[in-house]
């Protein structure tokens, strides 16, 4: 019963709360997760697209301006063959024009092989290199002219980061080009004097150029990684966050082995991934959100019955009119359970009028269903009576007399209830009270002379000055329990115990017979008190009704 008892139970209310709540968080859930996994493939899939078009796009500009450079210089040849004339320098003054900005034309000894007459003139691309009178690195091509000489067209670099411009469409991505994995042709936002042309580099080495995220892209460092997909890039951190590079390698033409490629913030390039994500995120928050107040409407529908079950456990404590009544509820089993319960705590109330509610609160704590709970105990037995009330009550009303007497009674009570006594019965004009049951009092005695003098205390401050009373205490072993009929019970005390307890209330009248208050207690009362307890000794003192004399101590 008692693993029982303390065995752990979950609130309905918090019960109710996390089944919504769950409920809830997986259905929806599985939803949120598989719309997130759906919208990521997506949006995956329209960033590589995206990506691919950007890149094709890209290329497709390089590769048509080699191709409008290649069809400039074969028309130059075209004419200088069909003109006769030897062709010389200022002849090619009209085409200068023509060319890219910072581009120049030259002829010179040439070193291709002839080309046959009945084939287009080849244009030969010879690698970026160092020259005089360029600050940057030179792209050179080479026509033949059917002679021992060559144009050549020099493109510096400049001419490759005009091209780029071309090339960005969206502000947020920078445009690259690179020659090599290695040599940095263009990159965008980084100004033309990184790129000064060395002889021994005509081209700037990419870690050098600190003025870009660009030159981490191939660092091999924490949180950098290649990207899935269908397009080639990398992940990398910078000094102000994540970089995505998204390139492609140019596999012919004469920007063959080229890598050309775009920049971007991270959070960037994954705008619609990050969309996607706000939305998740908007779900998830939405469904705790949601949680949290199927939580709450759990807890709500579990709050009249927590407020019952609070109730009802007050009704352990013996002061039943503390109860909370239960108020009306829209739903109607909990309105029924509530009127019920709210009956029930009248009930009791009028019930504890007629029984002492310590022993009601025994009866509900301990569950005591058994007629017949009787016991041998060492108890505390006091008897209060009103001394002269008989010729009081012949001058009072019936309504004065019972006036009188509830409020006397009321006096007693509250000294008794204070120190935990229960009281017995009352007898005319009389009270009996005991201590040591129904619940165990190790102190009966102590508490008893305490609740004596309380009252003691009370009667002597009265302004009534025909209040008189007499009071008996002893201390022995009597019968408790619930005697009586199987259809009539009271919870009482019998023994020799009691008649002394009387009989020293009786003899208070010899002792002092006009004292406000006078309270005798027997020499085994006294016994259970601490040493130097106030008291004056009477000596041994003859009840009646008793055959050996008994000591006897004033204590009030």
């Amino acid at each position: 019963m008692e693993t029982d008892r303390n065995r752990f139970r979950l609130p309905v209310g918090i019960a109710l709360g996390l089944v919504f709540s769950l409920l809830l968080v997986v259905i929806c859930g599985i939803i949120i997760s598989y719309m997130a996994s759906a919208d990521r493939r997506i949006a995956g899939r329209l960033l590589d697209e995206q990506a691919l078009a950007v890149l094709k796009g890209n290329e497709a500009t390089l590769k048509q301006f080699f191709q409008k450079q290649e069809q400039f210089l074969r028309s130059i040849a075209v004419h200088a063959s069909a003109s006769g004339e030897q062709f010389g320098d200022a002849d090619l003054a009209p085409y200068l024009r023509l060319l890219p900005d910072g581009a120049m034309l030259e002829l010179g000894q040439t070193g291709l092989s002839e080309t046959p007459g009945d084939e287009k003139p080849i244009v030969a691309w010879a690698p970026f290199r160092y020259k005089e009178g360029f600050s940057t690195a030179v792209l050179v091509a080479e026509l033949g002219l059917g002679d021992t000489r060559s144009l050549f067209a020099f493109y510096p670099q400049p001419v490759f980061a005009g091209i780029a411009d071309q090339m960005s469409w969206e502000g947020r991505q920078k445009v690259f080009l690179l020659e090599s994995r290695d040599k940095a042709l263009v990159v965008e936002g980084v100004p033309e004097n990184d790129f000064a042309s060395r002889p021994q580099s005509p081209l700037p080495d990419l870690a050098d150029l600190k003025n870009t995220p660009l030159h981490l892209i191939w660092k091999d460092q924490q949180q950098a990684h290649n990207m899935g997909g269908e397009v080639d890039g990398r992940v990398f951190p910078g000094e102000r966050g994540m970089f995505t590079a998204i390139f492609s390698k140019v596999d012919e033409g004469p920007a063959e082995g080229w890598i050309v490629g775009t920049l971007y913030q991270a959070d960037q390039f994954g705008a619609a991934l990050d969309q996607t994500r706000i939305v998740l995120y908007a779900a998830i928050v939405a469904l705790f959100v949601g949680a949290l107040l199927s939580f709450m409407v759990g807890r709500m529908l579990g709050r009249p019955l927590r407020r019952l079950a609070h109730s009802a456990a007050e009704l352990r404590q013996p002061n039943f009119e503390a109860a909370e009544r239960l108020p009306r509820s829209r739903l109607a089993e909990l309105d029924d359970v509530n009127q019920a319960f709210n009956g029930s705590v009248g009930a009791l109330n009028a019930f504890a009028r007629y029984v002492p509610r310590q022993l009601v609160s025994r009866l509900i704590e301990e569950g005591m269903t058994s007629a017949r709970n009787i016991e041998l105990r060492e108890m505390t037995i006091v008897f209060a009576d009103l001394a002269g009330f008989t010729g009081l009550a012949s001058h009072l009303s019936a309504e004065e007399t019972a006036s009188y007497l509830n409020g006397y009674f009321e006096t007693v009570s509250d000294a008794i209830a204070e120190s935990q006594g229960t009281i017995d019965k009352f007898l005319g004009d009389g009270v009996m009270a005991f201590w040591g049951a129904p619940s165990d009092q190790p102190d009966h005695a102590a508490m008893a002379i305490k609740a004596v003098k309380s009252l003691a205390e009370r009667i002597n401050q009265s302004p009534d000055i025909d209040l008189r009373v007499r009071i008996g205490v002893h201390t022995g072993k009597v019968v408790v329990g619930d005697i009586g009929t199987s259809s009539r019970m009271n919870y009482t005390v019998i023994g020799d115990a009691v008649n002394v307890a009387a009989r020293l209330q009786e003899y208070g009248k010899q002792v002092d017979p006009d004292a406000k208050v006078i309270a005798l207690a027997s020499a085994q009362t006294m016994a259970h008190l601490p040493e130097g307890a106030s008291t004056t000794s009477l000596g041994p003192v003859q009840l009646r009704g008793r055959d050996d004399p008994l000591s006897v101590f004033r204590i009030a």
